[in-house]
């Protein structure tokens, strides 16, 4: 399993084996990229 942060504020995300979507930071409020499939884990930030 693999522990995905937010790139921001570092506030753990999910832990999961495969993911691939958007996930909104409960910390921060930024939505966040996700592809576990790419070596980018995490890849951008939207506003």
């Amino acid at each position: 399993m693999i522990e995905i942060r937010c790139p921001i504020c570092n506030h753990l995300l999910i832990k999961a084996n495969d993911c691939k979507g958007e996930i909104k930071c409960t910390k921060c409020k930024k939505i966040i990229k996700i592809d576990t499939n790419n070596k980018d884990r995490v890849s951008r930030t939207k506003e």
